[in-house]
């Protein structure tokens, strides 16, 4: 098998500084990005870890009865040479610990674009358990939403925001002093919907330096009249407070483990993954 379909575990490795203000005045909008589906696909949420790796994580007790916040990273398909090889990843933090998650496979190529597992899931898994006072916060915040562009502004002209953006003021700026350069950082942003018309957010996000952790879960939700259009819905939900939770912790040195998934099941892995509450289709900012 060659080198690359194995998955080392990581420790928390370096990545560039968040390039965001701690200073920041007004949130961005959830109204100047778009969402779309792929948060029901594989790996695209915690929910949606294949069952045949959930199945070994629980077995060596690394999945947390409880998250606190917990995602997944979407998998990508990477061409070396004549090898081909798929990645993803999850991340999950609970009252206790840290725990992040690798996981590679090789795959065969059939025609065109099309692959099947030639290996199975390769599971990197470091945990991280926390030291000392665990602190927590929650709390109603409100959103003071970024002025709307101008007349003049052309349509494309800013990118869609960053998620941890669209937070309020007062969040942001804790996350980015208690770890303003992340060796990781990790985040989501789903929008939950029924009957097409959107009902929720759920916002996630995890940020480390070598010995500090903050994590972020937040929620908010409408009450949908009769009659509300999607375009009224989008507007009260992107003006909505955040329920928002927060967790600051001292993390204790890694502990490694190599794991491997079973073979995929066909069956099991077409199980539906869990939505979100009220029985919400979700989708993910993009």
């Amino acid at each position: 098998m060659p080198a690359d379909h194995s998955s080392a575990s990581r420790d928390l490795s370096p990545r560039a500084p968040a390039e965001v203000d701690a200073g920041a005045g007004p949130s961005a909008s959830t109204l100047d990005g778009s969402f779309d589906g792929s948060a029901e696909r594989p790996w695209h949420s915690w929910e949606r870890i294949p069952p045949e790796v959930t199945v070994v994580l629980e077995r060596h007790g690394c999945i947390p009865a409880e998250p606190f916040v917990a995602g997944a990273n979407a998998r990508r398909t990477r061409r070396r040479g004549g090898e081909v090889v798929q990645r993803a990843g999850a991340w999950a933090v609970d009252r206790s610990r840290l725990v992040l998650i690798e996981a590679v496979r090789g795959l065969h190529a059939l025609d065109g674009n099309r692959f099947r597992p030639s290996t199975p899931w390769r599971l990197g898994v470091s945990t991280h358990r926390f030291v000392g006072e665990v602190r927590q916060r929650s709390g109603m915040v409100p959103v003071e939403a970024a002025p709307a562009p101008g007349p003049d502004a052309s349509p494309g002209q800013e990118d869609a925001p960053e998620i941890i953006d669209v937070l309020p003021a007062p969040v942001r700026r804790q996350i980015l002093t208690t770890v303003p350069e992340p060796l990781v950082s990790e985040e989501y942003l789903y929008q939950g919907v029924r009957n097409d018309i959107p009902r929720l957010h759920e916002a996630g996000l995890l940020r480390t330096s070598p010995d500090t952790v903050i994590a972020l879960l937040a929620l908010r939700s409408i009450k949908v009249p009769r009659r509300m259009t999607t375009a009224q819905a989008e507007v009260a939900l992107a003006a909505a407070p955040w329920h928002v939770q927060l967790l600051t912790a001292a993390l204790g040195p890694a502990e490694v483990a190599e794991l491997t998934s079973y073979e995929q099941d066909s069956a099991v892995a077409a199980n539906s993954p869990p939505a979100l509450s009220g029985g919400s289709a979700r989708g993910e900012l993009t």
